[in-house]
């Protein structure tokens, strides 16, 4: 269901009238996560179990920063939010950041936002059952 939801939003914001160069490079990023993911040694499940140390997983991802692949994961705790970089061959936190600013912080309530409604959903979806 978490990569339903994430597909949604990729071609909802891809179908928004992105610019022919951004569009270019995303497709180069996409490539370069592809090719980089053969070295993935842990699942996105193995991530959001490491991170709840951290607080309560919303949402986790393979990226490439800086050239190097990493697993992000997005927790919340109480009304902050973290992102949890966990190593993708071993699955242990290799560090943690507050997030407090910025498309990172949006892109977390956001997230955090979409579990809420999901869980209220299952709620309301268990008691017509």
């Amino acid at each position: 269901m978490k990569r339903s939801i994430a597909l949604a939003i990729t071609a909802g914001w891809l179908l928004n009238g992105q610019p022919a160069w951004a569009q270019k490079d995303e497709a180069k990023e996409h490539a370069e996560l592809a090719k980089a993911l053969s070295a993935a040694k842990v699942s996105l499940q193995t991530g959001l179990s490491a991170s709840a140390t951290a607080g309560t997983p919303i949402s986790a991802k393979y990226e490439v920063e800086n050239g190097k692949l990493q697993l992000s994961v997005y927790t919340k705790e109480g009304s902050g939010f973290s992102e949890v970089v966990v190593d993708h061959t071993t699955g242990k936190v290799a560090k943690t950041e507050a997030i407090t600013s910025g498309d990172d912080l949006m892109a977390a309530k956001a997230q955090s936002e979409a579990m809420v409604k999901g869980h209220e959903f299952k709620t309301v979806s268990e008691k017509l059952d």
